[in-house]
C-alpha cells in the first residue's frame, strides 16, 4: 500500500510578536524570508503584531524591504498570547509559523516540514529543535544546560520523533519557532483562553501545546531548528527568569496529569513553612545553609555525569542561586496575584 499524501504546503502566514525589539527584527525577518524560498512558498505573509513597544519596533517593522507582505498590526500591551492570537486570526492562510524576534530559523527548516507533509500528512504540528547562540554567554550557556537536562530524554540523542499528550511533559517544546494549521491552532486559542485564569501571566509555550498534543502530535526533528539569543546581562537574564517563574504557575499549577504539579505545590509549601520554622527554631539556620551549600555543590557533578559540558555546566552552578531566587519570586506573585488577589 502506497503511504498516504497531501496536497503541498505552498502558502503560509508568519506571526511574529514583538515587544521592543526594533533590533531584533531587521536581522530576524530576512532569515524569515530565506526560509520561504527556499521550501518554494508561492504565496506568505508576514504579520509583525506589536505588543505595546515603547521603542519603534513598530516603525523598523514597517520600513524594511522585503519579497513578502509584511503589516504590523499593534495592539496594547497584552502578552504573547494575545498578540499571537491577534495574529492568527489576521492571517490569510491555512498554515502559520509562530517565530519569535530573538530567533533566527535555520534556512532549510520549512523546506523540511514541506517535504514532509507529503510524505506524512498525519504529522502536522511541529515544534522547532532549538539551539542556542552560546558564543560568550553565560547566560546562554545556563539556559542550555537547564533545557538539556529537564529534557534529557531528547537532546541527549536529538532525532526524529513525535510525542503525544502521554509524554508531554519529558520532551521540549514551545511557540517560538512553531509550525502549526490555524484550524488547530484557533481551536486551541479558544480553550486557552476560556480555561486560563490570566492571560498575561500564563505559559502559552506549555498549556497552549498541551491542548494541542491531546488530538494532535508533536513532531520534532533536528533538521527544522533555529538559534535561540538569550538575553546578555545580569539584570536582562533576572527579569526574564522572574517573568518565567510567573508564567510557570498557570501552566503548571492544574491537576490534569502534568508532572510538575506536585513539584510546585511541594515548593509552595516549604516556601512558607521553612521560614516560618526558623523564625522559631533559628538553631536550625546554621545546618539548612550547609545543607543548601552542599546541595549547591552537587550540580557540577551532577550536571558532568548526564553529559552537560564543563563550560555549561559551570555557567548552571555560578547561575542557579539568581535562577532560584528569582524564579520563585515571580512564582509567588503569580500564586498572590491569581489565586489570592485574583486579580484579571
Amino acid at each position: 500500500m502506497k503511504p498516504k499524501t497531501t496536497k503541498p504546503i505552498t502558502a503560509i502566514s508568519v506571526v511574529i510578536p514583538t515587544y521592543n525589539a526594533a533590533a531584533w527584527l531587521p536581522k530576524t525577518i530576512p532569515k524569515v524570508e530565506i526560509a520561504l524560498r527556499q521550501a518554494n512558498i508561492k504565496s506568505a505573509e508576514i504579520l509583525v503584531i506589536d505588543d505595546g513597544s515603547t521603542d519603534d519596533s513598530g516603525a523598523v517593522a514597517a520600513a524594511l524591504k522585503t519579497d513578502y507582505p509584511l503589516r504590523v498590526i499593534r495592539q496594547a500591551n497584552s502578552g504573547r498570547f494575545l498578540a499571537r492570537k491577534l495574529g492568527t486570526n489576521e492571517a490569510r492562510y491555512d498554515h502559520i509559523l509562530f517565530i519569535d524576534t530573538r530567533i533566527y530559523i535555520a534556512p532549510g527548516g520549512l523546506n523540511f516540514i514541506v517535504k514532509q507533509a507529503q510524505k506524512t500528512p498525519d504529522r502536522k504540528v511541529w515544534t522547532s529543535h532549538v539551539y542556542l547562540d552560546k558564543a560568550a554567554n553565560l547566560y546562554a550557556r545556563f539556559w542550555d544546560a537547564l533545557t538539556s537536562v529537564a529534557w534529557r530524554k531528547y537532546f541527549s540523542n536529538p532525532r526524529d520523533y513525535s510525542y503525544g499528550i502521554a509524554e508531554f511533559d519529558y520532551y521540549p517544546k514551545g511557540t517560538t519557532c512553531f509550525f502549526v494549521p490555524k484550524a488547530i491552532i484557533k481551536d486551541a486559542n479558544d480553550w486557552f483562553e476560556a480555561n486560563t485564569k490570566n492571560l498575561k501571566t500564563s505559559n502559552d509555550d506549555t498549556l497552549l501545546i498541551r491542548r494541542i498534543a491531546e488530538k494532535n502530535n508533536i513532531n520534532i526533528n533536528p533538521q527544522f531548528s533555529c538559534t535561540y539569543h538569550a538575553r546578555s546581562s545580569l539584570k536582562q537574564y533576572a527579569k526574564h527568569v522572574f517573568h518565567r517563574g510567573k508564567v510557570f504557575v498557570d501552566g503548571f499549577l492544574r491537576r490534569d496529569g502534568n508532572r510538575f504539579f506536585w513539584p510546585l505545590v511541594v515548593f509552595l509549601a516549604l516556601s512558607l513553612a521553612v521560614p516560618v520554622a526558623l523564625i522559631l527554631m533559628p538553631q536550625f539556620i546554621l545546618p539548612l545553609v550547609v545543607a543548601g551549600v552542599g546541595l549547591w555543590a552537587l550540580e557540577l557533578p551532577v550536571c558532568r555525569w548526564l553529559g552537560v559540558s564543563w563550560r555549561d555546566a559551570w555557567s548552571l552552578v555560578i547561575l542557579s542561586p539568581v535562577f532560584v531566587l528569582f524564579y520563585g519570586v515571580g512564582i509567588w506573585t503569580a500564586v498572590v496575584k491569581i489565586y489570592i488577589l485574583r486579580a484579571p
